[in-house]
């Protein structure tokens, strides 16, 4: 099953609330978004592949580790269940971010149609053999205009939100990659990435009235989502 079209990631704006995530999944499905992607980890795996020490701010002046931030931002594992059955309720297709082995196990037993790879993960060439070696289909964001051999390439600019993005960079990488992996709040540089041939387009989505408690300056709102694929509505 290969993907293509606009990619929601729900990643933590569900804010801990289980209620909040179907929400978010019904408000993308009625946006007219083509998958559903969620993260998939335990906070101890991201520890040990990333490390826990001090957050960046403004979580380290409030005295934050990695590890505080990985157990906020976390889709509890048991939610993927409900998740998925609320996806398939809805008639909006799902697959989900891997970082370790561990997760990819517990995916695999959930039927998980699609990886994608983190851009902090590129040189992770160990475990992105074992993920193409599932027989899925498998995305990678990455950083620098590249072929990847076996995977999707997702241009993802540095920077968490990204800075202003250059249209003419965007242009020649949807030339150079097969999409475009978005960290902001604006639905301008994804609809000009779909503009100027991008396969595939991936944002990071929050309600209007109940935005991303750690990343609302990297989500666009369900407003902007629906001006993004076009379809009349919004306000959720």
């Amino acid at each position: 099953m290969m993907v293509s079209g606009v990619v929601a990631e729900m990643s933590n704006s569900a804010n801990g609330s289980l209620a909040t995530a179907h929400g978010i999944i019904e408000a993308c499905a009625d946006a007219g978004v083509d998958w559903m992607k969620f993260q998939c980890y335990l906070p101890e795996e991201l520890v040990k592949l990333r490390g826990g020490g001090a957050a960046p701010e403004p979580w380290d002046s409030e005295g934050w580790t990695m590890r505080d931030l990985y157990h906020k931002a976390q889709t509890p594992h048991e939610w993927f269940p409900t998740l998925i059955q609320k996806c398939e309720e809805v008639g909006l297709p799902w697959f989900s971010s891997v970082f370790v082995s561990d997760s990819l196990a517990w995916l695999e037993k959930l039927g998980c149609p699609v990886y994608k790879l983190a851009s902090l993960d590129v040189g992770q060439d160990a475990f992105r053999r074992e993920v193409i070696a599932t027989g899925k289909p498998v995305i990678q964001s990455a950083a620098e205009v590249a072929h990847i051999e076996g995977v999707s390439v997702l241009w993802c600019p540095p920077g968490y939100p990204q800075k202003e993005i250059n249209i003419q960079d965007l242009r020649n990488a949807m030339v150079a990659c097969d999409g475009f992996s978005y960290h902001g709040t604006s639905h301008v540089p994804p609809k000009n990435a779909l503009k100027y041939g991008a396969k595939i387009v991936e944002v990071h989505v929050q309600l209007d009235d109940e935005p991303s408690a750690l990343e609302s300056n990297c989500c666009i709102s369900v407003s902007d989502l629906h001006r993004l694929t076009g379809k009349p509505g919004g306000n959720k």
